[in-house]
Order: structure tokens, then C-alpha cells, then sequence
């Protein structure tokens, strides 16, 4: 693969997402490519990508577009937008429009176009063309994580914290003034946490949370980037990866009902087992490193047929892993 002054033009023109295979669409003159044209009288006059190149690419802002417009192109080669990438976006599209339907009834669209706009999307096929453009990514970043597991598993381990977890959740109406009923069953799962029955029977016969009381109370895998917060508040998030290994949170009062949670393991082993297991685009070593773009572009054998291109890129990459590593407190 070899970048050169397309890369220019991509980062400043329509182009930006379609690679350089298109450049025959692309308007030249004297060998530079035309991306506006000013009508003055009788006479046009031309805006080439070298003319405002310079300026678009002395801000930060501008780099990091350079930068992914070349990224783009390497996804582009190699991996290519394909059927399965497609459907998967489908299916979340479709996902989204039966969740606000049943949300909002004859009020879907309108919230939808509102979740949308407020998104930056202007439709929902726009959205939809973004999802398949988000599951190339993750194919391209999955393709490096199976190929370094260990490495990156390591990394995971180390800065997300995981653990397997379960959670109990007792339901109020309003979590100020439960009824009597809410306060006894809140009284009953509390003696039976320091009886003999299990947490996971507990969550079972007791749990008001339909996605994991019939998985007895099973979180699965959670680690710092899996957004407990936004499901469950903030204090569950801080109780459950505070705890240790097998231990039980006291009630944690959320917005709608309390919550007992319970750290099951942190073992390393078996964690990076059950990962390994079902390795996927759902994979958290896909997402819990927001650098990892760059780690996996320098992992490719990129050559430049323009110096000044392969300079930008490689100050981009350097700068984005500097930032890295000081959010880690100096850590490689």
C-alpha cells in the first residue's frame, strides 16, 4: 500500500472515506487536485488540496483528520466492507427502531430523528452507513487482537481491571419513599445475603432485574469500560470494582430500587479463558483502549510515496501515544 498526494486531496474533499481508487472522479489540473471552483467572470478560478493543505493540517484537528482519512484507505484494502459488516448494521438499525417504537408508540419517529440530530446524523440511513463503516473498524482492530491475544490480554488486564460479577436488584417506585412492601422484600434480601442460600439463587427467586435475574444474577465479564454507570449509576460501578474476589457489596440505594452486588472472580487465568473463548467484534480488548487505532496501523507495513505525508503520520502516532501514555501515569 503506498500513500501519497490522494491522501492530500482525501482530507479535504467528498472523498475523505472512499480511497484513492476514486481519484478518477476527482477533477486535476496540472497535476493537482481541484476541489473548488470559484465562477469570476468569464473566468474560473481553481482551489486545489495543496493550496489549502497547509492550513488544514497545522491544527490538531486537521491531523488527526489526515490521519484517519489514510486510515481509512488501509481499512478499505484490507478489509473490505462485505455482506456480514452490512447485516450487522442492518440488525442494529433494526434494533434501534423497535426499541423507540415500543419506547414511544406513535412518537417513534420523531424521537428517533430528535436521538439522531442531536447525534450529528441527519437520517437514519446516514446512521446506518456509520455503523457499517464502525464494524469494518472493529474488524480491523479484532484481526490484531487474535493475531498479539496475550499481549493485548495482558494490557486489558492490567488497565480495565475486569472480573466476573453478579447483582441483585430490588425495585422502587420511588427510592425515597418506598412502600411497605418494597421495604420488606428489601429486609428479606438482605437476611438472606447472611443465610446459607447462594447469591445466585438469591438473584433468581428475588431479583427485579429481568436482563440477568434468569442468568442468576450474572453480569458476566465488566471492567472499567463497560459503562456500568449509565446502567446501573455510579455508585454500583464504583462498589463492583472496588470489591474483591468474592465478596458482597451492603444495598446500594440507585435511582430506581436498591442493588446488592458480588465480585465472583478476578482470577487472571480463567478471565483470559473465557475471553479467548468467544473472541468477537463484542470483545472488550477491542474497546477498552481508545489508542489502539494507532497501535494497529503501525503494525502494517505502510509505504509513502510522499515524505511529507509519511512525516505527518508518524507525528500523529506519536503525539496520540505520548497522550497514552501520560492518562496511564507514565506506564508503558
Amino acid at each position: 500500500m503506498k500513500l501519497g498526494k490522494c491522501a492530500a486531496a482525501l482530507v479535504v474533499t467528498s472523498f475523505l472515506l472512499t480511497g484513492c481508487q476514486n481519484s478518477s472522479k476527482t477533477v486535476k489540473e496540472d497535476g493537482k487536485y481541484v476541489v473548488a471552483s470559484l465562477n469570476s467572470g468569464k473566468k474560473d478560478k481553481n482551489i486545489f488540496a495543496d493550496d489549502i493543505f497547509n492550513d488544514v493540517i497545522s491544527t490538531a484537528s486537521g491531523k488527526s483528520s489526515y490521519f484517519n482519512a489514510v486510515l481509512q484507505q488501509l481499512m478499505d484494502q484490507k478489509f473490505p466492507i462485505d455482506e456480514d459488516m452490512e447485516t450487522d448494521a442492518n440488525e442494529t438499525v433494526d434494533q434501534i427502531q423497535t426499541y423507540y417504537e415500543n419506547q414511544y408508540g406513535d412518537n417513534a419517529e420523531t424521537q428517533l430523528q430528535t436521538a439522531l440530530s442531536s447525534s450529528g446524523f441527519n437520517s437514519l440511513d446516514e446512521y446506518r452507513e456509520n455503523m457499517v463503516r464502525v464494524y469494518q473498524r472493529c474488524n480491523f482492530l479484532l484481526a490484531y487482537v487474535e493475531k498479539n491475544f496475550d499481549e493485548v490480554f495482558d494490557d486489558y488486564y492490567t488497565q480495565a481491571s475486569p472480573r466476573e460479577a453478579s447483582l441483585i436488584k430490588v425495585s422502587m417506585t420511588d427510592v425515597e419513599n418506598p412502600t411497605a412492601d418494597e421495604t420488606a422484600k428489601l429486609s428479606e434480601v438482605t437476611a438472606l445475603l447472611s443465610s446459607s442460600k447462594s447469591f445466585g439463587d438469591i438473584a433468581k427467586d428475588y431479583s427485579d432485574d429481568t436482563n440477568t435475574n434468569k442468568n442468576k444474577g450474572k453480569l458476566g465479564i465488566v471492567d472499567t469500560t463497560s459503562g456500568l454507570s449509565q446502567t446501573f449509576g455510579s455508585d454500583v460501578e464504583t462498589k463492583i470494582l472496588a470489591l474483591a474476589s468474592g465478596e458482597t457489596s451492603e444495598a446500594i440505594k440507585g435511582t430506581d430500587g436498591y442493588y446488592f452486588v458480588k465480585v465472583t472472580s478476578t482470577d487472571k487465568d480463567s478471565i483470559k479463558k473465557e475471553i479467548k473463548k468467544d473472541l468477537s467484534i463484542d470483545t472488550p480488548l477491542i474497546a477498552y483502549d481508545k489508542y489502539m487505532s494507532y497501535i494497529v496501523y503501525q503494525s502494517y507495513n505502510v509505504k509513502y510515496d510522499d515524505k511529507n505525508t509519511e512525516k505527518i503520520i508518524n507525528n500523529v502516532i506519536d503525539e496520540a501515544l505520548k497522550e497514552r501514555e501520560t492518562s496511564r501515569g507514565g506506564t508503558n
